[in-house]
């Protein structure tokens, strides 16, 4: 079914929808929704998980707005081919900005952080005591093709002079800063 959109028009910094076709709005002081553009956009799928706070791995497009419209804040329908894929809330994105859009769970990506490891030392060191905790991220694809996962995890980051907290290992190594509490990794999972 062919749907009528609006007509973008730009003057200085103002971006103006005009729609081409009339509509009867009820005047009963409800919101009503009118199509103003539907735009294929160019997106990249993959997935985003932080284990330490869930268990699930989120399916997110990062989609360039490759229009000359301004998209404006609001619930967008996204669409993969003829397949409904789900909703997700945009901020204001310019032409040519790109931004990401999450799609919701996605339970064929499964995540499990586990504490394998909390070690005591039961030696005092100058009235120091050294404790020692290890966690296994697990991931798993049961999709028929492999995917790219973005995962982050966090390591505590002292509030208190006397406690240090340092990383002694990952592996894989993280691709960010542990200096800053922050890790992440980014992956191809197979299937």
């Amino acid at each position: 079914m062919e749907t009528e959109t609006a007509e973008v028009r730009t003057s200085g910094t103002a971006v103006s929808y005009e729609i081409r076709q009339r509509v009867n709005v009820p005047s009963d002081g409800e919101p009503h929704n009118m199509t103003v553009a539907i735009l294929p956009l160019p997106a990249a799928l993959d997935f985003l998980t932080a284990p330490k706070l869930t268990s699930y791995a989120y399916r997110r497009a990062t989609i360039t707005n490759q229009t000359e419209h301004v998209l404006l804040p609001g619930q967008l329908n996204i669409f993969w081919g003829a397949e409904y894929v789900g909703t997700s809330q945009i901020k204001n994105v310019a032409p040519g900005q790109e931004f990401e859009a999450f799609l919701g769970v996605d339970e064929r990506v499964r995540v499990e952080r586990k504490l394998i490891t909390h070690e005591v030392d039961k030696r005092f060191l100058g009235n120091r005591r050294r404790i020692q905790f290890g966690y296994r991220i697990t991931l798993e694809n049961l999709l028929p093709h492999a995917v790219r996962i973005t995962t982050r995890d966090q390591i505590p980051v002292s509030r208190h002079e006397d406690v240090k907290v340092q990383l002694t290992r990952a592996n894989p190594p993280s691709t960010e800063e542990a200096e800053l509490g922050i890790l992440k990794w980014e992956l191809s999972l197979a299937s």
